[in-house]
């Protein structure tokens, strides 16, 4: 009996499906699933953006912009136009015309209305070379921050009791209680 032929079957079953493993496991999705270091706790996720919330409410904007600024490097957008606010009016550090224009063309790819203000102050006051500056390092953020990068999702969102939706970008599981987060900080 000539079993050749069966081994030889047997061991390119097992090299298809190791190289078909590795190929899977070498996939960018996979791999933020498979390393820990690129997921957070959506608990984890939730505390930091409250606490950050609260120093500000405090007006403890010293302590307030660090925690909010490492929440906007997380994709979280209300963070982002809060510390583009923060940059514009001094709070917790001298004034930042170039951040404050970056961070909050990153937080306006949510299309919330009145963040839209301050970016259009600021494009008007502005000179030009100035906001061509500016310009450059808002497409960095968004490249680092943006919704791309951190795996975002947008869509409409209905208020209840009217017709109006708004535009609303949040963190998606990756896994069971785990958020996405890019390592380019």
């Amino acid at each position: 009996m000539n079993t050749a032929p069966s081994i030889l079957s047997f061991v390119s079953k097992i090299l298809l499906c190791s190289s078909i493993t590795i190929l899977l496991l070498s996939s960018p999705d996979s791999y933020a699933l498979s390393n820990n270091s690129d997921l957070i706790a959506v608990e984890t996720y939730q505390k930091d953006i409250e606490k950050a919330i609260a120093l500000y409410k405090k007006k403890d904007y010293e302590n307030a912009l660090p925690a909010l600024e490492e929440m906007a490097k997380r994709g979280n957008k209300k963070a982002q136009y809060m510390v583009g606010v923060m940059y514009l009016s001094s709070q917790g550090t001298p004034q930042d015309l170039k951040k404050s224009y970056a961070w909050l063309i990153v937080a306006n790819e949510q299309k919330t209305k009145a963040w839209r203000k301050p970016l259009k102050w600021l494009k008007e006051n502005l000179d030009e070379d100035y906001l061509a500056l500016a310009t450059k390092e808002a497409s960095l953020y968004v490249d680092k921050y943006g919704v791309k990068a951190q795996k975002l999702k947008c869509r409409p969102l209905k208020t209840l009791g009217t017709n109006r939706s708004i535009h609303n970008c949040t963190k998606s599981e990756v896994k069971p209680g785990y958020y996405y987060l890019a390592q380019n900080r």
